[in-house]
Parts: structure tokens; C-alpha cells; sequence
């Protein structure tokens, strides 16, 4: 499977998932920060409300004790009854500079129901101890914060807090929130809704904060108690519940996008893998299931690719109609599928191909396998006689892609002839070696070309009467550089069916072109030489003007080259043939036709072309039993070429009586073994050095 292919198909398997799988992660996340941050906005709003509330609270006690300057006459039962907050401030302390306890409403100094004063002196050290608290910026054993504020500060820094700490270390709102948030987890009230909703400000967290407030000489402390209720949170949760409401249908609904992408996907799958025409899996399916088949199988099952082809489908179609043939298929595919056993794959391929990667114990087993598959697909249709033919191709343990087993096994079904009876193709080592040779071959065909590796050979011509050199016949020859002298039944038929061959068709005209003009130039008689042109080159109109445009290059007279068609080309576009035919001989080239004799329908072809050089084919001088057959059929042939205006040109004569059986005939030129074989061009220049 070509890359691309490969990654379309990735990229189809995989459209959409991830992105809602990315999607649900993204927006959970988004969700849980905006439930955070709204939470910690909303916390640190309220904490700022509450301690802007105990500063005042906390000013206002230190203006009505120390605006008239005497601290000393103010009862604490007077003050806190003054401003109705005992629940709110649990004490007071007025400190002078020097940091002396000037008055206090301490309960540790108080006794009884009448708030007796019993020992002043013993509590000055735990004064001395708060104090010591206040300036060292730590915390004592019944404070959570200590925290000091002067008016100046908090006029102009607004709402900023700073605690009096040595260390410069500082308690900002963010810090009171989070400690705040640790003691809402922290509270089983937090938990208990049934309490939390029904009740009315009962404390969530309590902070004892203890306010300095700096007025004229004084030092006025004032411990608060701040409070969170759940009245105040109430909000907070309504909010938190609803965001989470909110992300359970987010999710939820991503949830069902991925289901339902995941479900699209399975069937885009099924389609994927789905073949048109049988219903069955497709030929996709087979190559990624049989290539993982022969991947996991680590020797343990002998496997053999096996191809199922019908034969004459077309013909069955054009019979019974398209839509039964595509009923027959599908047939096919399903009685293939119920041979088929466990770790084995069939797939149907192109037109009336099957595809069977199919497990066998030994060689007996695999044939006794294809008969047992030949005998249940006869009985598919009754009542009409249907053939089929096999292609195999055993896997070794370092086979892993089907599809060249597949490929190896079409290979095979097409070496098989179509008349023959044998009905199985068994690939072998030498067919691997003829698709390696033939790799090899189009891999180095162009850099043959260029660095002139195939090289001119010469076969010369005879006439009869004077058993003299009358013509040759250019023939090409490759001279590797490796594996030396290579015969042109190696690599011309690859030329032919890859398409090479108009290439070197051209590279050996104009050779012969090249060839001509050197020997002009050097004042030797020239004589006709042909080369031979493919039934390809006769597919364009204008072939005519193309040998004349590398012929015309260097001076060579037209009636030096002679150009050989072969019969077979009168069955492409004979109308494209015989126009240009003609117009190669108007061009003063003379025309020959090869192998005469080999074909079909060749005094057809004589009737319709003008030609002017008759070649018989070497076949009507070989074989023992049909010598003085094939003798009187080129007897008749060269009378009637005689009658048509043409020459003649034996070719493959081997005997002196073969020779003298054409000298009778009045043929006009032979060419074979018997009088020179082909040879290079300095060969052929040493043996005719007077011509």
C-alpha cells in the first residue's frame, strides 16, 4: 500500500476523536479554574468586608478610650456595654510608649460574678507576653493572626494588611482565604447540608485577630473575633453547586460527542472495509488482517497465498447481465468464506479475483486444500459450467506483506498458457529470479542507453546468384559492464512490454544513421542495412517525420535504410500503419515486412500494404517432417512476392541445400548461420574490408 494511501486511511480512523477527547480535558480544566477562581474572589471580597469591619469597630473603641486622654476611669463593663460588641471584641489592651499597661479588660484578671480585680501584677507578664507576640510577628497558643494597622495605612494602602513581623514577612488576603478554604474543608458543618441550610449564622471558621490601633501616645489592642457563617457562603455554594452542575452536563455531553464519534468511526470502518460488490471484506481489510496474520504467526502455520480466478467472467456478464455477475461473485466470495479456518483471510480483489491466504500441513495437504476449494465452487451454479484457474505462492518465515505474495501468485497465473489443461501455477525460485532480472534490467535500461552499452551488430545479407554481400541486417546487443554479453531475448521482450523499446528503436536507427555516414565518408559502398522498428512506434502519425528527422542528421540517403515492421503491427491501427508505410517509402525508405509467414492473416496484410521487401519467416526451413512442405509453401510465396513487385529475404538458412533450394526459387537475398553469423561493426569491417 502506497504511503499515502496508508496515511489518508490513519487519518480518516482517527478524524474527530481526539479533538473531543482534548476538548473534554480542556474544558473540565477551564471549568474547575473559573469554580476556583470565582470562589477565591468571592472569599477574599468577604474577608476584606470582615476586617475593614473589625478596624472600625477596633478605631472607634480606641477614639472613645483615649480622646480625653485618661484610660484609667473606664470600666470594662462600661465599655463593652457602651458599644454592644463583647460578642465581637473578647480585649482590649492600652499600651503608653514604653509599651506599660495603662488598662486592660482582660478576663484572666477578673473573679466572680462583680468582676473583682485580684491580682493586677499577674497579669502584666501575660500583657508582656502579647506584646512580645506583637513584636517578634508570631503566634501564641490562643491566636490564629496577629495583625497591626494604623490609620495612616489603611487610608491610603486601602485595604492592604501587613503584619508587624521582624522578618518582613508579610499575611496578605490570599493567605487568610486559603486558610480560611483549610478550615471549611476542615469543619464537619461544611458537610452536613441538612444544618447548613436550616440554620442561620452558625460560625464556619473563627479568627481570633488582634488590631493595634496607633492613637496620639497610645498603643490600643483590640482582639477580634471574625467570624465566617454559613449565611456568608451561602452564596459560595449555590454558585459552587451550580458550576458543578454545569460541568457534569459538559461532560456528560462530551462524553456522548466521544461515543458517538467513536460509534461513526466503527461504522466508517465497517464501510471502509466493506467490498462493493460481494459484501464481504475488502481488499484493504485483507492486506492489514493477513499482513498481522503472517506477522504474529513466527513459523508456527505453513501459509500459501492462493488466487481465485474465474475464468471468462466478462463473458458470463455479457451472457447473463452485470447484476447476475456481481450475484456470482458474492456467491463465490461466501463459499469461499465457509472454507475458510481460523487464522486464515479471503478477500475478493479485482474483477472475478479471489485473494486466500490459507494455512496447509505439507504440499499434499495444500493441493488437496485447492481441489476441496474447485469442487465447491463448481457447485455454486448448477446448472452452468464455470472454470476456474490457481495461482500459489508459499510465504517462508521471512514473508510478511501479502500483498507481494499475492502479486507472486498472479505472476504464476499469468505464465500459465490459456490453452493449457493445467489449472493450478505453483510460483517458483525461477520466476523470482526472472522478476529480480527484470527489476534489475529497468533499473539500468536508461543508464544503458546513455553510456552506449548496447551496442551495433551486423548479420549480412547474400544474394544468390553471386552468393555475395548484398545488405545486413542490424541487430543490438547489450555488453554489460558486469555481467558482460547479454542476449536480446533477455531483455527485449522487458523492452517491449515496459515500453523501452521505442528508445532503443530510435538509439539504433540513428546508430545505423551514424554507421552509414562514417563508411560514406570514407568512400565505401553502401548497401541497404534494416533495422527492426516496433509495432509501438506505428501508434503515432507522424513517425514518418521522426526517422526522417534522425536519419536526415547525418546526410545518409533514405535508400540505405531499410526499416522492418512485423506482421503483428497490421493488427493495431492499420489505417495509422498503412498511411505511414506510405509515407516512408515516399521518403525514399525502403519498407520491409519481418517474419512473414508467423501470423494469422498474412497474405491479408499483403493485400492491404505496399511493401517492398518480403522476409520468410525461419520457421518454414526447420523440422524434419514438414520439410518438403514448408519447401513448396516458399515456393508459392516467393512467386507471388515475384507477382507483387517485392523482394525476398530467406532468413535462418543453416545447409548448402537449403541455399540451392532458393537459388532455384529465384529468391533474391538469404541471410543465416550458413554464410556469417551476426558480428560486431569491426568485425564486420575486417571480413569486408573490399566492400
Amino acid at each position: 500500500m502506497s504511503n499515502l494511501k496508508e496515511k489518508r486511511i490513519r487519518k480518516l480512523k482517527r478524524k474527530r476523536i481526539w479533538p473531543s477527547i482534548v476538548g473534554l480535558f480542556a474544558i473540565s480544566i477551564v471549568l474547575f479554574g473559573v469554580v476556583v477562581g470565582i470562589l477565591s474572589l468571592y472569599l477574599v471580597d468577604l474577608i476584606d468586608k470582615k476586617f475593614y469591619d473589625a478596624y472600625k469597630s477596633s478605631y472607634n473603641v480606641a477614639d472613645y478610650m483615649c480622646h480625653d486622654g485618661d484610660v484609667s476611669d473606664i470600666a470594662p463593663e462600661e465599655l463593652f456595654e457602651f458599644f454592644g460588641i463583647k460578642g465581637d471584641i473578647y480585649d482590649i489592651v492600652v499600651l503608653d510608649e514604653s509599651d506599660n499597661i495603662l488598662w486592660t479588660g482582660n478576663d484572666y484578671i477578673y473573679e466572680g460574678d462583680e468582676g473583682e480585680i485580684i491580682n493586677d501584677t499577674d497579669f502584666i507578664p501575660k500583657i508582656n507576653e502579647v506584646s512580645q507576640y506583637l513584636s517578634m510577628g508570631v503566634y501564641g497558643d490562643n491566636y490564629d493572626i496577629i495583625i497591626a494597622y494604623d490609620e495612616k495605612s489603611l487610608l491610603e494602602d486601602g485595604i492592604d494588611v501587613e503584619g508587624i513581623n521582624q522578618d518582613d514577612s508579610n499575611i496578605t488576603y490570599k493567605a487568610v482565604a486559603d486558610d480560611i478554604l483549610l478550615k471549611l474543608v476542615n469543619e464537619d458543618i461544611f458537610f452536613n447540608t441538612d444544618k447548613f441550610f436550616s440554620e442561620r449564622n452558625i460560625p464556619i471558621a473563627i479568627m481570633e485577630v488582634w488590631f493595634v490601633i496607633y492613637y496620639d501616645d497610645y498603643k490600643v489592642m483590640v482582639l477580634n473575633s471574625i467570624e465566617i457563617t454559613n449565611n456568608d457562603l451561602t452564596m459560595v455554594f449555590i454558585t459552587f453547586v451550580m458550576m458543578i452542575l454545569l460541568t457534569f452536563v459538559f461532560v456528560v455531553y462530551y462524553i456522548c460527542s466521544v461515543i458517538g464519534v467513536a460509534r461513526s468511526q466503527k461504522r466508517i470502518t465497517k464501510v471502509l472495509y466493506t467490498d462493493m460488490v460481494t459484501g464481504g471484506y475488502n481488499w484493504l481489510y485483507f492486506t492489514k488482517k493477513g499482513d498481522k496474520l503472517l506477522k504474529k504467526n513466527r513459523g508456527k502455520n505453513n501459509y500459501a497465498m492462493l488466487t481465485v480466478r474465474m475464468e471468462k467472467y466478462r463473458s458470463f456478464c455479457t451472457c447473463f447481465g452485470v447484476k447476475e455477475g456481481e450475484e456470482l461473485l458474492e456467491k463465490l466470495y461466501l463459499s469461499l468464506k465457509k472454507l475458510s479456518k481460523k487464522k486464515e483471510i479471503m478477500a475478493h480483489h479485482d474483477e472475478a479475483d479471489f485473494g486466500f491466504l490459507l494455512t496447509y500441513i505439507d504440499d499434499v495437504d495444500l493441493l488437496d486444500r485447492i481441489n476441496s476449494i474447485e469442487e465447491n465452487l463448481s457447485k455454486v451454479v448448477p446448472n452452468i459450467k464455470i472454470y476456474f484457474k490457481y495461482g500459489v505462492c508459499t510465504a517462508d518465515a521471512n514473508d510478511k506483506d501479502v500483498d507481494s505474495l499475492y502479486n507472486n501468485a498472479i505472476t504464476a497465473l499469468a505464465l500459465l498458457p490459456e490453452d493449457s489443461d493445467e489449472k493450478i501455477a505453483s510460483y517458483d525460485i525461477e520466476m523470482k529470479k526472472q522478476q529480480l532480472w527484470e527489476r534489475r534490467v529497468e533499473d539500468e535500461m536508461d543508464k544503458a542507453l546513455v553510456t552506449k552499452q548496447f551496442k551495433l551488430y551486423l548479420q549480412p545479407k547474400y544474394s544468390t546468384k553471386e552468393e555475395q554481400l548484398a545488405g545486413a541486417e542490424a541487430l543490438v546487443r547489450w555488453i554489460h559492464p558486469v555481467e558482460g554479453f547479454i542476449p536480446p531475448n533477455r531483455f527485449i521482450p522487458i523492452f517491449e512490454k515496459n515500453g523501452f523499446i521505442l528508445q532503443l528503436d530510435d538509439y539504433m536507427i540513428e546508430e545505423v544513421a551514424l554507421q552509414q555516414s562514417k563508411w560514406l565518408s570514407e568512400g565505401r559502398n553502401l548497401f541497404p542495412i534494416s533495422v527492426n522498428v516496433s509495432r509501438a512506434h506505428f501508434t503515432r502519425e507522424d513517425l514518418a517525420e521522426h526517422i526522417c528527422s534522425i536519419v536526415d542528421k547525418y546526410n545518409v540517403p533514405h535508400q540505405y535504410i531499410e526499416l522492418e515492421l512485423t506482421e503483428s503491427a497490421f493488427f493495431d491501427d492499420k489505417y495509422v500503419l498503412i498511411d505511414t508505410v506510405k509515407k516512408l517509402r515516399e521518403y525514399g525508405f525502403i519498407v520491409s515486412m519481418d517474419d512473414f509467414g508467423a501470423g494469422y492473416s498474412s497474405l491479408n496484410s499483403l493485400k492491404e500494404l505496399s511493401i517492398d521487401v518480403l522476409k520468410i519467416d525461419a520457421d518454414f526451413f526447420r523440422g524434419v517432417d514438414s520439410v518438403e512442405r514448408g519447401m513448396l509453401i516458399v515456393s508459392e510465396v516467393i512467386d507471388l512476392a515475384k507477382k507483387l513487385d517485392m523482394k525476398i529475404v530467406a532468413e535462418g538458412i543453416e545447409s548448402r541445400e537449403q541455399v540451392d533450394f532458393l537459388t532455384q526459387q529465384e529468391c533474391d537475398l538469404i541471410q543465416g548461420y550458413y554464410f556469417a553469423k551476426p558480428m560486431s561493426v569491426d568485425e564486420f569491417e575486417e571480413k569486408y574490408k573490399t566492400v
